[in-house]
This record gives structure tokens, C-alpha cells and sequence, in this order.
């Protein structure tokens, strides 16, 4: 669950698969009746016709036709005591998960109820809630199943398994990532400016362009990066027999030997810089502008982790898909790092987690002017 999917239910109307609460449920401390609001919310949405996940977002007020007012909770639910109350009581196990978040500035609850083999009923009375009854979510309201739409609901789902899904972690040269990399860490002394010219012959200088002055501090950052890089790309494949709604996945590294870690995606890494500025009079249009904020692959940075968000959209039975974009693993020096995954997807309950440990070795050097000259031409051929 992240801001971007609560910022779109928000728009959403009340139905078979969203359901807006202002309070949170009376549980902690609830009667029974308070604990029956909570499960028939959960059944109705579980046993409801929808094509992905169900939520029921709390601290949600329903503001159609503007979109759901954040008004926030101050009672807090734990996820293992509402799981250990629903599966005592549900049968078959029913596949859910509730977690609390800051959003827009107040804390909120969300339950997701992924979509899993119908139908779910209670194997005794509870309260108000009679025993093997499917309850089920029409619109924006809860109503008792027919035992023809019940019957239906077991042949529609007839099936439908549990979700499987392949992670392939490459290299650039679409091979397997090994576990160890042979890298060269570079880190430059102040560099001076960069000037061609002679700055008392005044017909020395272009009209069409001037001296890069941070050319060599330019041009060290981009050697230091194309020296230490390890580049990822991913492939993701849906093993399971039914379609993947949503699907993402998330890329973290941790160094584990004191060293410091950048993440970068591969597009923001740099050219090399040239020694001349150059005017350019070109514009960008707005749908080059809009495409950049809209793209699948994203690093985020606001966290104490840097955190690479890799969203696949719907994956079909069988299909796979490659990443749109490369990650960057820039570490500072020589040691080992912990890459972890997380495959999360409409129909997956709990995220499928990973990791993996890779290890980068080489020298480590501290390079000035003439180094980094020297560097320039016996690996790039000049300066």
C-alpha cells in the first residue's frame, strides 16, 4: 500500500470492492455486535464480484462526488488479533492483511482483501451474523447471497490457486546477476575550473559557446559512476493460472561493511559531459514533462532506505514482463550489500519477499587532476 493507490481509491465511489469508514471499529474493547460490523465488512468485500483487491479504507469520510475526506483514526487495531478473530470464525481461511499509515498528515487503517476462491461464510452463529450464510457487498450496501449466485461463485472460481510468481534479477547484458562484481571505487581531491582558453586573448572566445567550467568535476563524478556501477534490470513472470492485477516490486540495498550506497534509476545516469557549454534554445513539451512524473520506475529517496518502486501493471497467465528501466547500484567502496525484493500484487495477500547478498570487491583510489587525466585516456582514449 503506498500514497499513489490511496490517492486513486480516494476518487473512487462506495462498491463492491472499496468501502469508506470515518471511525475506526470498536474492536479492542468492542461487544460483540461492535465485532460483527468488522467481520460482515470483511466477508461482504471477500465475497463480493470485483476483478482485484477489495479495500476498506478507515479515517476515509465518503465526500462524493469529491473525493473521500481524510478525517484519520485515533484507535489503533493490530493486524495478528484481527487475523486470529476472522480465521477463528471464517471458513475457508480467508487471505486479508491490515496495516495503519501516515497519510496526508493523520494516521489511517486499510484492509485489503485480495481476490481468493469464493465463497466465505461462519461455521457458527456470531451475534447478529447467521452461520453458513455467504454474505455479499451489491454496490454500497451488504445483502445475503442466493443459493443460485453462491453456486455460481464456486464455478467462476473453480480453480483458481495460489498466486506464483518468478523474479529474475540480470545484469546489463541480460545474464544472471553473479554474486560477486569486480568494481573500481575513485574518489577525486578539489578540482580546479576547466578553462580552454587564454583568458587575455579576448579572440579566444565563441559566440556559440563558453567553457564548462565544472567540466573536470563533471566529468570525475561521471568516471566515478561508471566505475563502481552495478546495473540491474528485472524480469517478472506470472506462473500462476489467472491474471496479476497491479503487480509491483520493490528493490532495497543495505551495505553491510560500513560502506555508503547510492541507488539511481538507469536513465538519470549522466553522459559524459562535454568541456564546452553549449546554448540550447530547445523546449520541452508537456507530455515529455508529463511522461517523466508518470513513469513506472521511480527511486524514493524520502525514506532512511532509498526504495526503487517498479510497478508491471496487470500480468496475464504465463506473461512475462521486463522492468522499463535499469536500477543503479552505486556503492562507496569495497564489501557486501543486501539486496531484498518485494513482489506485491492485487491477488497476493502478503507480499512474496526475497533477498539475495552480492559482494564487490577492488581497489579503492584517491585521484586528482593528472589522476583523473591519466584515467580518461587510458580507459575512454581522451581527456
Amino acid at each position: 500500500m503506498d500514497d499513489t493507490l490511496l490517492d486513486g481509491l480516494r476518487y473512487k465511489s462506495e462498491g463492491t470492492d472499496l468501502d469508506f469508514k470515518a471511525a475506526q471499529y470498536r474492536f479492542v474493547r468492542g461487544s460483540e455486535a461492535d465485532k460483527c460490523e468488522l467481520l460482515k465488512d470483511i466477508l461482504a468485500i471477500a465475497n463480493s464480484w470485483r476483478s482485484s483487491t477489495g479495500y476498506i479504507l478507515i479515517g476515509f469520510k465518503d465526500s462524493q462526488p469529491h473525493p473521500a475526506e481524510v478525517v484519520g483514526i485515533v484507535e489503533h487495531l493490530d493486524d495478528a488479533n484481527i487475523q486470529q478473530f476472522v480465521h477463528g470464525k471464517v471458513k475457508p481461511k480467508l487471505e486479508f492483511r491490515y496495516e495503519e499509515r501516515l497519510y496526508d498528515g493523520k494516521t489511517v487503517g486499510v484492509i485489503a482483501i485480495p481476490k481468493q476462491p469464493r465463497p466465505f461464510y461462519l461455521a457458527h452463529p456470531y451475534g447478529a451474523l447467521k452461520s453458513n450464510v455467504v454474505y455479499v457487498r451489491r454496490g454500497s450496501s451488504t445483502d445475503e447471497a442466493e443459493p443460485p449466485e453462491v453456486a455460481k461463485m464456486v464455478t467462476v472460481d473453480a480453480g483458481r490457486g495460489n498466486a506464483l510468481v518468478d523474479l529474475f534479477v540480470l545484469n546489463r547484458a541480460n545474464e544472471p546477476l553473479p554474486e560477486a562484481q569486480l568494481l573500481r571505487f575513485l574518489h577525486f581531491d578539489s578540482l580546479p575550473d576547466y578553462a580552454s582558453r587564454d583568458p587575455s586573448d579576448p579572440f579566444s572566445y565563441s559566440l556559440s559557446s563558453i567553457d564548462n567550467r565544472d567540466y573536470w568535476r563533471e566529468v570525475a563524478e561521471y568516471v566515478r559512476l561508471r566505475f563502481s556501477l552495478v546495473e540491474l534490470q528485472f524480469d517478472l513472470s506470472n506462473r500462476s493460472d489467472f491474471a496479476l492485477s497491479n503487480v509491483k516490486l520493490e528493490v532495497s540495498a543495505v551495505p553491510l561493511d560500513g560502506q555508503s550506497l547510492q541507488l539511481m534509476a538507469g536513465k538519470d545516469l549522466p553522459n559524459r559531459p562535454t568541456s564546452q557549454c553549449i546554448f540550447d534554445a530547445s523546449v520541452h513539451s508537456l507530455a515529455d514533462v508529463m511522461a517523466r512524473r508518470q513513469t513506472s520506475f521511480v527511486i524514493d529517496q524520502s525514506g532512511k532506505v532509498p526504495l526503487c518502486n517498479v510497478r508491471f501493471g496487470a500480468l496475464l497467465p504465463g506473461e512475462t514482463s521486463r522492468s522499463s528501466d535499469t536500477l543503479a547500484v552505486l556503492p562507496s567502496g569495497p564489501g557486501k550489500l543486501r539486496i531484498r525484493f518485494r513482489v506485491l500484487a492485487g491477488e497476493l495477500a502478503s507480499p512474496i519477499e526475497s533477498e539475495r547478498i552480492l559482494e564487490v570487491s577492488g581497489p579503492s583510489e584517491r585521484l586528482g587532476l593528472a589522476g583523473l587525466k591519466r584515467v580518461l585516456l587510458s580507459e575512454m582514449g581522451s581527456v
